[in-house]
């Protein structure tokens, strides 16, 4: 089955969904290992203004290519991290263990999930098809999301290819020292460089994008001050007796 490139490394075991799946159930998106650990997460265009209050907004560079994300962490291994419910999850973190859908599966109607043992259960989850060969009303939630990321990544991708291409964008280096002799760090992603903010360049891409492309660029600049928060919470797990839910995230 083909995958978009943003979405290579992202799923583990990507499946269509059968009427066989009868006995397979989902759980909280917690449950899961790549929620709890992932350090950033593909965004698009429409959910930022919600994420912008949690996590800075930037693009990592790949040999996938350029992606927008949200930075979840600055910590491997699932440190670093918000409290559980404490922020919101992106889109495609919500809708998993549903993988957002590629063209030719959106084409053919297929839902795929990614076939993952739940390693950390925090409910007694619901059925993918029920009895009478529905989907239970959890299953259809996260699958709307996951076709709702998949609707937004044509004008996410486009948008960002623009601002790469007209030289928009500038390296976002990220090195910081946390104490107990760890440091935390990035040189993989990039941001909106605030020299080319009077660029009449962007004033064009906006203009081509339309408005919500000028609005998710003011979102993006200000989510960067998030990072602050980030390094809270990389601090905090960096310490023995560190305690991220005890840190004040308002």
């Amino acid at each position: 089955m083909g995958r978009m490139d943003v979405w290579n490394s992202f799923y583990e075991n990507p499946t269509v969904v059968g009427m066989e799946w009868g006995h397979e159930r989902i759980y909280a998106a917690p449950s899961y290992r790549l929620v709890r650990f992932l350090c950033d997460a593909p965004v698009t265009l429409g959910e930022c203004q919600v994420l912008a209050r949690w996590y800075p907004l930037c693009w990592r560079r790949s040999d996938d290519g350029l992606v927008l994300v949200a930075l979840r962490s600055l910590l491997p291994e699932g440190e670093g991290h918000y409290p559980e419910n404490r922020a919101p999850l992106p889109l495609c973190l919500q809708a998993y263990p549903f993988a957002v859908p590629d063209p030719e599966s959106i084409e053919r109607q297929q839902l795929v999930v990614d076939r993952v043992i739940a390693d950390r259960p925090t409910d007694v989850g619901a059925p993918i098809v029920m009895a009478n060969g529905r989907m239970s009303t959890g299953a259809v939630i996260r699958a709307r999301l996951a076709l709702q990321v998949a609707r937004g990544l044509q004008a996410t991708t486009a948008l960002s290819r623009d601002l790469d291409a007209a030289g928009l964008l500038e390296p976002w280096p990220l090195d910081f020292d946390l104490g107990q002799g760890r440091r935390a760090g990035r040189s993989d992603l990039s941001v909106i460089a605030a020299s080319q903010l009077g660029n009449p360049l962007l004033a064009t891409i906006v203009e081509r994008h339309g408005v919500d492309a000028g609005l998710f660029m003011a979102y993006q600049r200000i989510s960067l001050f998030r990072i602050g928060f980030l390094l809270q919470l990389a601090k905090a797990g960096a310490r023995p007796e560190g305690n991220a839910a005890a840190l004040e995230l308002s």
